[in-house]
C-alpha cells in the first residue's frame, strides 16, 4: 500500500510535497547513504509501570540498529519506574544506584535515555505511580527528572550529552 509521509501548508490547505507514494518494504528504511554508529551503544527505555511500549520508537531504534550490532555492541534496557509514595521512591533509588553501577560510564558511547510517560492533562505534569491510595501521582516535570535520575544516573545523563 502507498504511503504519503510528506505534507505542506499552502494557502492554509495541507497538500503532498510530493506526487509520488513511498513503498515502505521492512520496518525501518534507510536512505542509500545512512550510516551508522560502529561503537557500542546503550539504550535504555524508562516506562512508567502502566504503558504498554510494544512498537514504540524505542523499540523501533533497537531493532533498527540490532542488524549493525552484536549483543556486546548494543545494549537495550527497558526500566520500569514507579516512585509515587515516599517509600517506592526509595526503593527506585536503591534501584536507580544499581542501574548506574551496572552501566560503565567508558564502554558505551553514545548513550540514549528514552521516557515512556502519561502527563497530567490540565497542567502537564507528570505521572510519577500510584499513590497509597491507588489514584495517580504527578509531579511537576522538574521534580520527574530529578527523581528519574536519582542514584548516580545524573552524572550519565550529563556525560551522554557532552
Amino acid at each position: 500500500m502507498p504511503y504519503f509521509p510528506f505534507t505542506q501548508t499552502v494557502q492554509g490547505n495541507t497538500v503532498l510535497a510530493s506526487n509520488k507514494p513511498m513503498f515502505i518494504r521492512g520496518m525501518c528504511e534507510r536512505t542509500s547513504k545512512s550510516q551508522v554508529c560502529g561503537g557500542p551503544i546503550l539504550i535504555i527505555h524508562f516506562i512508567y509501570m502502566e504503558l504498554n511500549v510494544k512498537g514504540s520508537v524505542p523499540h523501533v531504534l533497537n531493532t533498527a540498529l540490532e542488524e549493525y550490532h552484536s549483543e556486546n555492541t548494543l545494549c537495550y534496557l527497558e526500566v520500569v519506574f514507579d516512585f509515587g509514595t515516599h517509600r517506592k521512591l526509595c526503593l527506585w533509588q536503591s534501584e536507580a544506584e544499581s542501574l548506574a553501577a551496572m552501566i560503565s560510564e567508558d564502554v558505551f558511547q553514545p548513550k540514549f535515555f528514552l521516557i515512556s510517560i502519561h502527563s497530567e492533562v490540565t497542567f502537564g505534569d507528570l505521572f510519577a505511580g500510584k499513590g497509597e491510595d491507588g489514584s495517580d501521582v504527578a509531579v511537576r516535570p522538574e521534580e520527574f527528572m530529578n527523581y528519574l535520575f536519582l542514584g548516580g544516573l545524573q552524572p550519565l545523563l550529563e556525560a551522554s550529552t557532552t
